[in-house]
């Protein structure tokens, strides 16, 4: 571990109509509220001028503008807080108020104000992954997100094709009353049915997958 660096509790939230509050309305901004609108998350601006994306969310109800500076009291009621301005005594007021309300907050790029980082995510289909290095090279988190986007140089991200198939087995398997040892499932989940889900052959890449995981279920 880096010297003196947090060692973050890694976590998804779920911000399905919780209240965010932005502070800021540039670029970076816009990228964060962006994120939060696609988690089902309220999302309230304050910023006395946002970008065209944001003005036409705000046009659309999708977002509500509060078009002024920052003022102590804005982030009442809100459950996470992201501070995306350039001033640091405003970022700083912020800080102090999310303190108050304990208030999650995510000061863009000081880390020492934060009560959280966001990480670089890749996403594909229903899998998401999330990476940080704890905020000591966000360029090299963005380097391995990359990678990651790119199935052929990382060849695990081609697993999230699986997962809606894997899904729906795990599913039938708990309506069936079939225990699979955890190690088991590890164990079917092989090149060979990645390679079949790829090659769009599906349905057998279901059959067997449920075959192998009944081979080897606990007896009941």
């Amino acid at each position: 571990m880096i010297r003196d660096m947090p060692a973050y509790y890694p976590v998804y939230l779920n911000l399905q109509g919780h209240l965010c509050v932005v502070v800021g309305g540039g670029a970076v901004a816009e990228g964060k509220i962006g994120h939060l609108l696609d988690c089902g998350a309220r999302v309230r601006v304050v910023a006395p001028e946002v970008t065209a994306a944001v003005a036409d969310w705000s046009a659309q109800g999708k977002v509500e503008w509060v078009q002024r500076r920052y003022q102590v009291g804005d982030l009442a009621g809100a459950f996470l807080a992201i501070a995306g301005t350039d001033d640091t005594s405003v970022n700083k007021d912020v800080a102090w108020e999310a303190g108050r309300l304990n208030v999650l907050l995510n000061v863009v790029d000081v880390p020492s104000l934060c009560t959280f980082i966001a990480p670089a995510v890749v996403r594909w289909g229903p899998v998401t992954v999330a990476i940080s290095t704890s905020g000591a090279s966000p360029a090299l988190a963005r380097r391995l997100r990359e990678e990651m986007q790119d199935a052929e140089s990382c060849r695990c991200m081609a697993w999230a094709d699986a997962a809606g198939l894997i899904s729906d087995v795990r599913t039938q398997l708990r309506r069936e009353g079939v225990q699979v040892d955890p190690e088991h499932w590890q164990r079917c989940l092989d090149s060979e049915l990645l390679d079949m889900v790829r090659h769009g052959r599906s349905s057998q890449a279901r059959e067997r997958l449920l075959a192998m995981l009944k081979a080897g279920a606990a007896p009941s």
